[in-house]
């Protein structure tokens, strides 16, 4: 994400959808590796069936515990994303209340057209800040949630076509 103190709106959004986009992508990289591992897993289940012996292959063992702890790790992400999600959305909600109250309180005084505009512009910037802010929070929190899975769909696929699964 870029800087959101330092960039245009236009910027930021366009990080946003960047990161949307690359969500995206990382989901299709995680279908297709989740089905080569259940290829090569679903392989290895049916060559075992021939002999008990190979039942004991840690890869079953794996299969449940890994899974396990993707989630762990994704739930443990979420669970600090989480807290600035919320901060993004308190400050959307409290900063476009605080802004309307100086919008009408200003109206009173302003003393030239200029002054009115000036309040205007202020509040909408403040607004569109603060919404873009939340839509980079929600952005990062996805990302969040997705990486430990993605790392452990991806590892899982690229390990077991390295071995001689069916042999």
């Amino acid at each position: 994400m870029t800087d959101r103190n330092n960039a245009e709106p236009a910027t930021r959004l366009l990080a946003v959808a960047g990161t949307l986009a690359n969500n995206g992508v990382r989901q299709g990289e995680m279908g297709l590796a989740a089905a080569q591992t259940i290829g090569y897993r679903t392989a290895m289940l049916a060559a075992a069936f021939g002999n008990p012996a190979k039942m004991a292959n840690p890869e079953f063992i794996r299969m449940g515990a890994e899974k396990v702890e993707a989630a762990a790790e994704a739930a443990q992400e979420l669970a600090e994303g989480f807290a600035e999600l919320q901060h993004a959305f308190l400050a959307m909600f409290t900063g476009q209340a605080r802004m309307a109250v100086t919008l009408l309180g200003g109206l009173g005084t302003a003393r030239s057209p200029g002054e009115v505009v000036g309040l205007f512009e202020e509040s909408i910037n403040a607004g569109l800040n603060a919404g873009i802010h939340f839509a980079e929070s929600a952005a990062s929190f996805a990302t969040a949630g997705l990486g430990p899975i993605h790392r452990k769909t991806r590892s899982n696929a690229r390990r077991l076509a390295r071995k001689a699964v069916w042999s």
